[in-house]
């Protein structure tokens, strides 16, 4: 048997060879593409409306931050913006370097697209809260159906928290797609199970490292968390170990795991099979399309299980700063 490491990526850009000659609208990424056509379509009229009627930078101020606080939250915005233009960078210089788009670069644009969820989050209820130091605009929470969060007059919504910050999805994505190129190369047999846990392993070791210097530099924290599954329960810095598990699988997990199928197995990622049946002109738009549905699902998934477990059983912190109330 071949090592897996070194099978050919099933090709997405072709636009040339023969045509298809299965039913390529009965195909798994045909369902995915168009799931992400909903998402999208969704997202435009919530953002629309948003833009059309409450837009607006939300306004500056000091909110009782002392010198130093100010120097850490402007800490976290700066790291915040290098990671986003780091996450952003690599996969657009191996795109450009193949002059294709890479399966890296459509995760990074579906993780991107997704940002309008952040406010499903706090949907019934303020579950996280950003700094209010931050650079940001107004919350468009209001525009989405159903929803029953904080006040938009006093909840920011920060570039580098919520509009860009899923960017820095290819933080957790780039470990756990190297540490699985690793293994498989160290065990050329490595699959089904054994695979899953090495790429959960990974995720989980890139959200241990990014997640609390996020949340103690007070860039953004988790308002309410159940106390028991909890780390520093009751204080404005707590890290809730739910929370660290589902981020691990949705930023590093799900994506880094995709990419892995695409680049090393036969028959490509689950969500991308049945490329091969498409006209070959529309592949790459469909393949990304099938991946923005992928990344808002998951994204979605998250927002609602923290929205859940805080309303079920969460309990809110007794020590929040001014700037993060």
């Amino acid at each position: 048997m071949a090592n897996s490491d070194h099978l050919p990526a099933p090709d997405i850009t072709n636009t040339t060879d023969t045509a298809p000659t299965r039913r390529w609208w009965r195909t798994p990424i045909m369902g995915w593409a168009l799931t992400g056509v909903v998402f999208l379509t969704a997202e435009t009229v919530v953002m629309s409306r948003w833009a059309t009627t409450d837009a607006r930078w939300f306004p500056s101020g000091h909110h009782d931050l002392s010198p130093s606080g100010k120097t850490t939250v402007g800490a976290f915005q700066a790291l915040s913006i290098a990671g986003v233009i780091l996450s952003v960078s690599w996969p657009l210089l191996q795109s450009v370097k193949q002059r294709a788009l890479t399966i890296e670069a459509m995760v990074l644009i579906g993780y991107l697209s997704a940002f309008w969820l952040m406010p499903v989050v706090n949907y019934n209820g303020q579950t996280s809260s950003q700094s209010k130091y931050l650079i940001g605009t107004t919350d468009w929470g209001p525009h989405i159906p159903g929803w029953h969060g904080p006040d938009p007059e006093t909840h920011n919504q920060a570039l580098f928290v919520s509009w860009f910050a899923l960017a820095e999805v290819m933080l957790w994505v780039l470990p756990t797609i190297w540490i699985l190129r690793v293994a498989v190369r160290r065990w050329p047999y490595l699959s089904g199970p054994r695979l899953v846990l090495v790429a959960l392993a990974a995720s989980m070791v890139a959200e241990v490292v990014l997640e609390p210097v996020m949340v103690f530099l007070g860039g953004y924290i988790y308002v309410s968390a159940v106390p028991w599954l909890t780390l520093f329960a009751g204080h404005w810095y707590q890290i809730p170990l739910y929370a660290m598990i589902i981020a691990a699988i949705v930023y590093g997990f799900i994506p880094g795991l995709m990419c892995h199928y695409h680049q090393h197995h036969p028959h490509d990622a689950p969500i991308l099979r049945g490329i091969q049946a498409l006209p070959p002109v529309t592949r790459p738009w469909v393949a990304t399309l099938s991946v923005v549905g992928m990344a808002q699902v998951s994204f979605l998934g998250l927002a609602i299980s923290y929205a859940a477990i805080s309303e079920l059983a969460g309990v809110p912190a007794t020590d929040l700063p001014p700037h993060l109330q």
